[in-house]
């Protein structure tokens, strides 16, 4: 692998924040709440739906697992393929694809076109994170970098919000039997808006770089020294330019980087397994522990996306101050304490919230350092394989935590604990072996 020396880099790490980075990230950052919009409504009306179009059982719960497993093949596919073309191409072709096949699943007629268009839009949204994560951690200054990644992140909760007093609204005011149509079509229709804004979004020059296009990069980063009132650095420093395929580079994760992957892995593993499973034991389980009405589901899910959404962004805020290393394992061993508070019968409106506060925060400084240590040629690939651990273990610990609470409520907050404590203790590792990553250029870090 030949190196390039190029002051690239550090030019964009000295500008100071303009227009563009406020435009950039708006841009990129609302797949985060499309995420959550996506994960929440298809929950809120798949009932109707099933009702409409005759699902069993069996179907009904398809319809969550074919958006899965389309997410997990996007994340694989189109998180090398943002590595090989650009990050500019995969996240407009993705989001595409995510607007489309939400849109369409509005006209499902059955269950095999139904299940199609969630697997389509699974795909687009799975490809999304990994392309679109790539590109803001490449363009954003590295001082910047640790609060924008943490707001971004937290902004999952807005998504979550919006998507639960939609499905209230709809619900309300029109029959179920086309309430769950016109969501989907208002999900796909919000999609394909954001693609004009993305047009205008530049490849990113980190990438460019990476494959020793260096007059296109050069261009792009005038244009904004242009905006920004003029060149900031005279730094230089040198980039490595991948020239390999895929095996090759799955083989670099797993032979040079593969301490990082442990961790950046156990970062998705604790974000999803935590989260999926405390939003299926509240309808599952704790609604009968604490003799829940069914209006009050829906009451306290909105209270935990309030409380994830504030402690986000507070996180975010914290987090180019004092650290990712301290945070993280004071936010991962409290979660797992406040996950055993649902055993000692405090009012579980307000222990949800004060929960959600603590624990819906920890992906505003994981999902950071998780996504920033590796170098540009294959980040990408690296966030695309973090996604499929994620969403494959956040599909398997709601059966896990569910069959624990068939023997006693107590196993299953045992377990939901044990899952806070792998972050923690991948964190802990990390201080041993890694590095505190705030204020880095990424090629530092790398």
């Amino acid at each position: 692998m030949r190196l390039l020396e190029t002051d690239i880099t550090c030019r964009l790490d000295s500008l100071p924040w303009t227009g563009f980075h406020t435009r950039f990230v708006f841009a990129l950052g609302i797949t985060w709440v499309l995420d959550a919009f996506e994960v929440v409504i298809v929950s809120a009306v798949l009932k109707p739906m099933a009702r409409s179009l005759d699902f069993s059982p069996q179907q009904s719960s398809m319809m969550v697992s074919g958006f899965l497993l389309g997410a997990i093949i996007g994340s694989l596919i189109f998180g090398y393929l943002a590595d090989k073309y650009g990050r500019k191409k995969l996240f407009l072709l993705t989001l595409l694809l995510y607007a489309g096949g939400t849109f369409l699943t509005g006209f499902a007629t059955n269950f095999e076109t139904a299940l199609l268009f969630r697997i389509l839009a699974g795909a687009g949204l799975g490809g999304e994170f990994a392309a679109i994560q790539s590109a803001i951690d490449e363009f954003v200054p590295s001082r910047h970098r640790g609060k924008v990644d943490g707001t971004i992140t937290a902004l999952w909760n807005l998504g979550s919000l919006m998507a639960s007093l939609s499905a209230i609204g709809l619900l309300k005011i029109t029959d179920e039997s086309i309430a769950w149509r016109v969501a989907y079509l208002m999900g796909g229709l919000l999609a394909l808006l954001v693609v004009f804004v993305r047009l205008y979004v530049p490849e990113s020059p980190r990438w460019l770089l990476s494959k020793g296009r260096l007059e296109e990069a050069e261009r792009i980063v005038q244009r904004l020294e242009e905006e920004a009132g003029g060149r900031k650095s005279q730094e230089k420093c040198e980039i490595p330019v991948f020239e390999g395929n895929l095996l090759d580079a799955t083989g670099i994760i797993l032979s040079k980087y593969r301490w990082r992957f442990l961790f950046s892995a156990c970062m998705s593993f604790t974000i999803l397994t935590t989260y999926y499973g405390m939003i299926t034991l509240l309808p599952v389980i704790m609604s009968e522990v604490y003799n829940l009405g069914t209006e009050e589901i829906p009451q306290i899910l909105i209270l935990g996306s309030l409380g994830g959404l504030m402690g986000g962004l507070f996180v975010a805020y914290l987090v180019d101050r004092i650290g990712r290393l301290p945070l993280g394992l004071s936010i991962s061993l409290l979660s797992s304490v406040l996950s055993l508070s649902f055993l000692l019968g405090f009012d579980l409106k307000a222990n949800f919230f004060v929960y959600s506060l603590v624990a819906f925060s920890f992906a505003s400084v994981a999902y950071v350092v998780a996504t920033e240590i590796y170098p540009s040629y294959i980040r990408a690939y690296a966030i695309g394989l973090l996604s499929i651990v994620g969403r494959l273990s956040g599909a398997f610990a709601p059966i896990f935590l569910v069959s624990l609470a068939q023997f006693s409520f107590v196993y299953a907050m045992l377990g939901l604990a044990l899952f806070w404590l792998v972050g923690f203790v991948a964190f802990l590792v990390w201080a041993i072996r890694g590095v505190e990553t705030k204020g880095k250029p990424l090629e530092e870090i790398s």
